[in-house]
């Protein structure tokens, strides 16, 4: 086993499973719910949550906070809520060293499908290559040009197949139809993405759970829900059935 191969089982070194708690979404402005980011890891700093998705600056403040937690690092870039368009290229900004000094268990990038592709497809390629040299895990999130095309079973299930086979360690997919044969054409294990804030959360993550993701990432499930202590309780209890 090397380096790598042992950092990517300790990401889901709990019982095999990887819980995480997104909290990446204010690189694009500001989001209810994370006013005060600190604040949210420290109050869930004890919860069953394995790991916290952040980006950069909030590593920074959070570094007494997240001693006992994994940190998996946003590296990529793509605009503000503001932006008149959505870009098909989240290019990455965070350099293997930097996320390295900061203590990253992981990385996460985003890898745009649909339109002219290539281009996010080959920064994301090049960017896994820089990563692995230092033995630092890879985790993809597929995303579609036409963003309502996103939570579509040709997106995600072509995206992850594509991002494993570009040697991503762990794919962060969004539900979707059929979503058994997405977690069956990809080689390497799947995380659930939360998606859109929705009641129905528990038993998306179950029947996905049944179609064998190995960990849920959500964010505004999680941190926008009226009592996010049990809903956490609910879904580790759903993942580690």
């Amino acid at each position: 086993m090397n380096g790598l191969e042992r950092n990517v089982a300790r990401l889901f070194s709990n019982e095999g499973k990887l819980f995480a708690m997104a909290m990446d979404l204010p690189q694009c402005g500001l989001v209810e719910g994370l006013e005060d980011p600190v604040s949210v890891i420290r109050a869930r700093k004890d919860s069953k949550l394995d790991a916290f998705l952040i980006n950069p600056g909030v590593a920074r403040l959070a570094q007494q906070e997240l001693l006992h937690k994994k940190i998996i690092l946003r590296t990529s870039f793509g605009g503000t809520f503001l932006s008149t368009e959505f870009t098909n290229v989240n290019r990455n900004f965070v350099s293997p060293e930097t996320a390295l000094a900061m203590g990253a268990d992981a990385v996460v990038m985003m890898m745009v499908l649909g339109g002219a592709d290539y281009r996010s497809i080959q920064d994301a390629a090049e960017a896994i290559d820089g990563f692995h040299r230092l033995q630092i895990p890879v985790v993809v999130e597929i995303l579609a040009e036409d963003f309502t095309k996103t939570q579509t079973f040709d997106i995600q299930a072509n995206g992850a197949r594509v991002a494993a086979e570009l040697g991503a360690d762990v794919v962060k997919a969004f539900y979707t139809e059929n979503f058994e044969a997405v977690v069956r054409n990809c080689p390497v294990p799947i995380v659930l993405a939360g998606g859109p804030k929705g009641a129905d959360i528990l038993d998306t993550a179950a029947d996905a759970v049944r179609c064998g993701v190995k960990g849920f990432c959500f964010g505004r499930n999680l941190f926008q829900s009226e009592d996010a202590a049990e809903r956490i309780e609910k879904l580790y209890q759903i993942l580690h059935k």
